[in-house]
């Protein structure tokens, strides 16, 4: 037995190593899960890889919450993916052959802790019940949020050696050091870690997300959830975690006036979701026991409608927290703000695409269509067009059969264009851009926003990874970024594409409160909790449209790019555009010419067969005009 081998069977947590460590041995692939890392999306993702479908994991019967969290029943995997489970000649090879990637992630110790405490602790998840239930520091159900706060300090204390031993809130770093992992990448630079396996791989991570909140928790971690004592209890029991992945120690934080209220309209959903758990743990230890026939099939079909209904409490029930409504200062009280998830009427599940827009028509039928494949709804707010741009839209839905899942709403004050004009614009003026954004997203009816240009083209990466995201957003609470190419088109047979840029904005976020927009120097700002974590889509997964016969820079009061670091991606537009307007002939840097072919439009050509036929070539291009983006930090 190899020194590897022995280290993994005799450690404190060898049945976690052992048996939660997943090998794909075509792939040279061995991941070891540290909870509360994020590890479901990754499972996620390499049981794609190892070709187990998802219909797979969710006829699980195991302890499991919800379908988003099968993936860590290990009898779906099966033996030849648990390291464990392997031949000794094969378990060799995984620990000590070159060439492979073995691969974890790990977490900032204080908010993994207090991850791990509410989703497996104060939402009761059966296991956790059944270990831990009886003693002195599990937590009440919450009558008040002090009490929440309260009990995760008592929770803290009783941390150490002697205290309540579990894999989910074990020192990291004593897991990691347990095998001879190659990358131990730290979720907080995950982009990192995932463009490393894609190298690995050899191939494009379609959906690929940034892990985050797997688990419904639905309580953010309020900034004085650690006093002074708390504080310095974490630091002692995580030391090796701060020393090892160079996290920052813990200190007593201020008090968070806003996190008491927010959490008081949360407690009915803790109770609720605490509830289903502890009814699915009960049913589903019935269908383990050995009931069969009838009564186990209604058992599972009651464990699936529990299932339904605690999702419905997370990503719905939790974002109608309390009610909000913001008045303008003009008294146009027709377009005051009421956000949908304040209503009582329950969000319907999945991405809402909302597109601002003026004078688009002409882009419009390269950007619905695809639109429509790829999300729930799509709402088009126009403010002002005179080029027929709602009338386009509304027949485009109905030639893609979406009519059912799409609206049109008018917005008819002039809007501040970025920069000083926005700048010099109140915040609550129905003419901001802060205001107008805040009216246009309150409108959202499902559970998720994605906000969407009227030159914004999917690509069908694009498309596959938003429909793989609607069930993963479901289960936890993310934003998402996509990145987006500008494609500057000439005429209906020539474009260029810019591989210099990678605009890597939010472009998704949940539908509840504390996802707004606020007033910053040129343009809005997203102001979102802190713990909201991010999926990020794959390259190429959209393009932007840049039209050379169209004033791109018209909704600018100012086109001088120069007087901010802000600005950087205006000034390099700027320096495209002129450089084309002049001859087209000495190209900067980044910037490919593509022509189409058989009389296809060029964007057509692009979106559809020259994109996934060039991705190689675009991302050594990308590496080669970016180097200061892929170096390691």
């Amino acid at each position: 037995m190899t020194d590897e081998a022995r280290r993994a069977d005799t450690h404190p947590h060898s049945e976690h190593l052992l048996s939660r460590t997943i090998v794909l041995p075509d792939r040279k692939l061995l991941f070891l899960p540290v909870p509360k890392t994020g590890c479901t999306s990754v499972l996620w993702l390499l049981a794609r890889l190892a070709g187990l479908p998802r219909e797979r994991f969710e006829r699980s019967t195991g302890g499991e919450v919800t379908r988003e969290l099968t993936v860590h029943d290990m009898r779906v995997w099966g033996p030849s993916h648990q390291l464990g489970s392997l031949s000794p000649e094969l378990r060799e090879r995984a620990l000590t052959e070159p060439g492979w990637l073995r691969f974890a992630l790990v977490r900032d110790p204080a908010a993994r802790l207090w991850s791990a405490w509410q989703s497996k602790l104060l939402l009761r998840e059966p296991r956790f019940v059944h270990d831990f239930g009886a003693e002195p520091w599990f937590p009440r159900m919450p009558g008040k949020p002090d009490d929440v706060v309260a009990d995760f300090r008592r929770f803290v204390a009783a941390l150490g050696p002697s205290g309540p031993h579990d894999v989910h809130w074990a020192v990291q770093h004593e897991l990691t050091d347990a095998l001879p992992l190659t990358h131990v990448g730290r979720i907080e630079r995950l982009d990192e870690t995932l463009t490393l396996l894609a190298e690995h791989v050899g191939e494009e991570l379609t959906g690929a997300a940034r892990p985050g909140r797997d688990n419904p928790a639905l309580i953010r971690m309020p900034s004085d959830a650690y006093d002074a004592e708390a504080a310095a209890t974490v630091n002692h029991v995580y030391r090796g975690d701060f020393d090892a992945f160079g996290y920052p120690a813990v200190e007593a934080g201020p008090a968070d006036e806003r996190w008491a209220p927010e959490t008081e309209q949360l407690l009915p959903a803790v109770h609720a979701l605490a509830d289903r758990h502890s009814r699915i743990g009960v049913l589903g230890l019935a269908v383990r026991e050995g009931i069969t026939g009838d009564e186990a099939q209604r058992l599972r079909q009651r464990v699936r409608e529990l299932e339904r209904e605690l999702t419905g409490v997370t990503a719905a029930g939790a974002g109608r927290a309390a009610k909000a409504a913001i008045v303008n200062r003009e008294g146009e009280s027709a377009f005051d703000i009421s956000w949908r998830w304040a209503e009582d009427a329950p969000l319907q599940p999945g991405f809402t695409a909302v597109l601002r827009v003026k004078n688009e028509a002409n882009a419009l039928p390269f950007v619905l269509p695809w639109l429509f494949a790829a999300v729930r709804s799509v709402l088009l707010v126009d403010n002002g067009s005179t080029d027929g741009t709602p009338e386009v839209a509304q027949r485009l839905a109905a030639e893609a059969g979406a009519a059912d899942r799409f609206e049109v709403l008018t917005y008819p004050f002039s809007v501040s264009r970025c920069g000083p004009e926005h700048l010099g614009t109140a915040a609550d003026s129905i003419h901001s851009l802060t205001y107008f954004y805040n009216w246009a997203f309150s409108h959202v009816p499902t559970t998720y926003a994605l906000k969407w240009d009227g030159d914004m083209v999917l690509t069908d990466t694009g498309i596959a990874a938003l429909r793989d995201l609607e069930w993963q957003t479901e289960t936890g609470e993310f934003v998402v970024v996509m990145p987006r190419y500008p494609l500057y088109v000439a005429n209906d047979n020539t474009a260029y594409l810019d591989a210099w840029v990678a605009n890597r904005e939010y472009w998704a976020w949940p539908n509840r409160k504390g996802y707004e927009h606020s007033k910053a120097f040129e343009w809005e700002l997203s102001t979102w909790p802190e713990a909201g974590r991010t999926i990020s889509l794959p390259d190429w997964s959209c393009v932007e449209l840049k039209h050379l016969d169209v004033d791109e820079f018209a909704h600018w009061s100012d086109a001088d790019f120069t007087a901010s670091g802000r600005t950087s991606r205006k000034r390099r537009e700027l320096e495209v555009f002129q450089a084309l307007a002049a001859d087209g002939q000495r190209l900067p840097d980044g910037l490919v010419r593509v022509d189409s072919t058989d009389g296809v439009n060029v964007i057509d050509y692009v979106r559809s067969e020259w994109l996934p036929q060039e991705k190689s070539r675009l991302r050594a291009l990308h590496r080669e005009v970016r180097p200061d983006l892929y170096r390691r930090r």
